[in-house]
């Protein structure tokens, strides 16, 4: 009898306090709420106003005009200027070479790491430093190595002989595109040897324990086990470099402003002129969308490739 009338006093509390709680999904979302209230400031809101401005003109310099729409007219003038042409030229020239060498480099860079050697913990660490450094500091320490005067380059070929005066890697329109690739390679490589690392470590050994049992040398384990067993990976760096390459601004803001005489002029340098240099902000907006384009059409054909392998 106390026991039931225990539960009778109980009851009508704990009917309250179920009542009174919220449900496990809804105090997750309740959670979540502010990191989306800032998520959406931080990314739909210029999301949408970019698009927004890629079809008005607005001039900040005459706000009194306010905005005008003008429908595609700021995409028909990026795509009528040679400027911004010879812009995505450089970036074509540079995302090819820079993807190549940085895929290159990191293969071999992660075949040497694999190895068991001395002190092999502290050079993957070391890897790593450059990839984590930003890319302005790593456009001035690539300033200061490429000086004409006291740069490490120049006294290290004037030291071997290769030269006999100083070069202007940076200021001779022949050789900044290939310094900035440079510079970028240094940066970009670690991420991809770190990628070649994580999948050559899931290779598993008997595999090519079975191909050395049948008499398969290094060279014919790694083209015929190793790099197909890489495929996968390589696809997936291939887009990633290929996106991070057509966006790449920093550095090379940094480092040349896209000089001299637009040499070294990528999209996204192009860009920022028409936006934040030249006031057209409606033509920087509409040759952001271009761009983006572009880099679909590569990323599309990336996924198919990838696709097909899977589906074979």
């Amino acid at each position: 009898m106390i026991n039931k009338a225990a539960r009778e006093m109980s009851s009508p509390k704990k009917m309250i306090s179920e009542k009174k709680m919220i449900s496990e999904p809804k105090f997750a979302l309740l959670l979540l709420l502010p990191t989306i209230v800032i998520l959406l400031g931080l990314l739909l809101y210029p999301f949408l106003y970019s698009i927004y401005l890629a079809f008005v003109n607005l001039n900040l310099t005459k706000p009194w005009i306010g905005t005008k729409f003008v429908g595609l007219e700021n995409f028909a003038t990026v795509l009528k200027d040679n400027e911004f042409w010879l812009s995505m030229l450089t970036t074509f020239y540079f995302t090819v070479f820079n993807v190549a060498a940085s895929m290159v480099i990191g293969l071999a860079a992660a075949l040497l790491f694999n190895t068991k050697f001395r002190f092999r913990g502290l050079a993957r660490s070391l890897l790593l430093i450059p990839w984590a450094m930003p890319g302005v500091v790593n456009a001035m320490l690539w300033q200061t190595m490429l000086h004409p005067n006291y740069g490490l380059v120049n006294g290290l070929l004037l030291k071997l002989g290769l030269i006999s005066d100083p070069i202007n890697w940076l200021s001779d329109p022949k050789l900044a595109l290939a310094s900035v690739i440079t510079a970028q390679l240094w940066t970009s490589f670690p991420f991809v040897a770190l990628m070649y690392l994580a999948a050559l470590q899931s290779i598993p050994y008997d595999l090519i324990e079975a191909g050395k049992i049948d008499g398969a040398g290094t060279f014919r384990i790694f083209t015929h086990i190793i790099v197909k067993l890489l495929v996968p990976v390589t696809l997936v760096l291939l887009v990633l470099r290929t996106i991070d390459s057509f966006r790449t601004f920093d550095l090379i803001f940094a480092m040349t402003k896209g000089g001299p005489a637009n040499a070294t002029e990528l999209a996204g340098v192009y860009l920022y002129k028409q936006g934040f240099m030249f006031s057209n902000f409606g033509v920087g907006s509409a040759g952001s969308y271009v761009l983006t384009a572009f880099i679909l059409v590569f990323v599309i054909l990336y996924m198919r490739i990838l696709r097909q392998r899977d589906d074979h």
